[in-house]
C-alpha cells in the first residue's frame, strides 16, 4: 500500500485490502495508525523516524500485529520503503505467528551489520564449541531475516 508522511492512506493493491479487511474507500478515510495493535507513543515514533533517516536510504522493516476493523489482530512482516519526499510504499506478508508477540523494527544496515559481526565472532571461537554453535545459529537467523526482507520488498 501506498501511506503519505503524514500517515494518511494512498492506495492499496487487493490482497492488502483484504489482510486489512476493508475496500479501498475504507482503506483512504482510516485515520493514520489506525491498524496499530499498540498504543501509538509521538516521542517513540518521532526517535525511530530520526533513527532511520540516520540510517541513510535504507528501508525500515520488521513484524508487527495489525488490529482489522473488525477487532481480529493479525501478525505481519512489513516493509517500508521511501517513494518521495512524500510518500512510502508498504508492504505487508501475514505471518503465522502469535498476534501478542512485541514489534520488531530494523534496517536491512541494522540485520548486515549484525551478520558481518557474528561472522567475525565466529572466526575467533573454537570450532563445534558451544559459543560457535550459538553464532552459527545467529548467522543463519539473520541471513533468513535479511532474504526474508528482501522477499517481502519484492511481494514475493
Amino acid at each position: 500500500m501506498i501511506v503519505r508522511a503524514d500517515g494518511t492512506y494512498v492506495d492499496a493493491n487487493a490482497p492488502a485490502l483484504d489482510l486489512l479487511g476493508m475496500t479501498l474507500a475504507d482503506l483512504r478515510a482510516a485515520k493514520p495508525g489506525q491498524f496499530s495493535a499498540e498504543p501509538q507513543d509521538p516521542a517513540a515514533s518521532a526517535a525511530l523516524l530520526e533513527q532511520w533517516a540516520s540510517a541513510g536510504p535504507s528501508d525500515l522493516a520488521g513484524e508487527t500485529t495489525i488490529v482489522r476493523p473488525d477487532g481480529g489482530l493479525r501478525r505481519v512482516r512489513f516493509v517500508i520503503t521511501r517513494r518521495n519526499d512524500d510518500e512510502y510504499a508498504v508492504i505487508l506478508d501475514p505471518l503465522p505467528r502469535s498476534a501478542t508477540e512485541e514489534t520488531v523494527v530494523f534496517t536491512a544496515g541494522d540485520v548486515l551489520a549484525e551478520w558481518r559481526a557474528a561472522e567475525r565472532r565466529l572466526e575467533a571461537v573454537p570450532a563445534n564449541s558451544p559459543e560457535w554453535q550459538a553464532t552459527r545459529t545467529q548467522i543463519d537467523q539473520l541471513r533468513d531475516r535479511y532474504q526474508r526482507l528482501f522477499e517481502a520488498r519484492r511481494g514475493v
